[in-house]
């Protein structure tokens, strides 16, 4: 099974603007991680076992994702684990 994750930002949200076609991540904790600091998912898709998350545009986005990857955030622990168990309900409601 491969673990290669994937994200998309779109041209909108590099250059801080938002646009209608919002951005997508196949990496479950950032997902997680995005619903918690209060992003609105707008979708869920697959392809084939792979879920993609689809977020509404925020102008900020990019500098909340590379926080998180970049590990300079801060969120209650609690309210990931409340996010992860969202997230995955939302998982097992879309699987097709």
């Amino acid at each position: 099974m491969s673990t290669k994750h994937t994200t998309r930002l779109s041209p909108e949200i590099c250059s801080g603007k938002e646009g209608p076609g919002g951005f997508e991540t196949s990496d479950f904790y950032l997902a997680c991680f995005l619903r918690c600091v209060g992003f609105d998912v707008t979708d869920v898709r697959w392809e084939g076992r792979r879920a993609i998350f689809v977020f509404q545009n925020q102008a900020d986005a990019r500098a909340v994702m590379m926080s998180f990857y970049n590990n300079q955030t801060t969120i209650r622990p609690l309210d990931f684990v409340g996010a992860i168990r969202d997230m995955k309900a939302l998982l097992h409601n879309t699987q097709v």
